[in-house]
């Protein structure tokens, strides 16, 4: 059975809920037998996620090796600054790129999935992490006493001097890291929006075949 909106609805067709369209249609591309046809579908998340897992312990390490914290609350903080933005990334970009491209919930262009793909990778992967990863360094430096860190009553505007500092070498990284991401991002979602397109064609004609062998048409 292939999906359609609800506009498009026939007299005699099937409704289901939003809830009970998703499930059906990961199903179907969960099983689907060509893999050419659904690898995008399938595996983008994942990869994205790892990309931006990757990418958020390159941060977490700069600003530990910065700040001499060494092996002092590594777990504390690898877990959210890396592990946290691979699997947001990918739950991410299931629920509000590959899905409504399958649900076809907005009539967007490709490019428009690309774009907010794109945002969702860089948000996640890089932003997500810069944030987060200077201000763990700094609680374990000043707990540890790894490093001098600029003390609070000193000013939000000595501790940003004092993160920008370290931040500096970093940014050819940074730079490198937003364009992986982004190209990653835009390459996989197109794919994926080819996927969606022959999965259609695809249901629209074993639905049609069924039809007629029935003598439903």
């Amino acid at each position: 059975m292939a999906l359609i909106k609800s506009k498009d609805i026939p007299e005699d067709a099937v409704v289901l809920t939003e809830m009970e369209a998703t499930t059906y249609i990961w199903d179907i591309v969960s099983n689907w037998k060509t893999f050419s046809d659904t690898w995008a579908l399938r595996y983008s998340p994942a990869i994205l996620g790892a990309i931006n897992g990757v990418c958020g312990l390159l941060i977490n390490n700069h600003f530990r090796h910065k700040l001499k914290l060494g092996t002092y609350g590594y777990f504390a903080s690898v877990i959210p600054i890396t592990v946290m933005p691979g699997v947001l990334t990918a739950l991410f970009h299931r629920h509000i790129i590959s899905t409504d491209m399958l649900l076809m919930k907005l009539d967007a262009c490709p490019i428009c999935y690309e774009v907010r793909s794109g945002v969702t990778q860089v948000a996640l992967g890089t932003a997500y992490p810069l944030l987060l990863a200077p201000t763990c360094a700094l609680m374990l430096a000043s707990r540890y006493g790894t490093y001098r860190v600029p003390d609070l009553i000193e000013g939000p505007k000595a501790i940003f001097n004092f993160l920008r500092i370290k931040t500096r070498p970093f940014n050819a990284t940074l730079t490198y890291m937003i364009a992986i991401q982004m190209i990653a991002s835009s390459i996989l979602t197109y794919y994926e929006m080819r996927n969606t397109f022959t999965l259609k064609r695809k249901l629209m004609e074993i639905e049609k075949k069924v039809m007629e062998e029935n003598g439903m048409v």
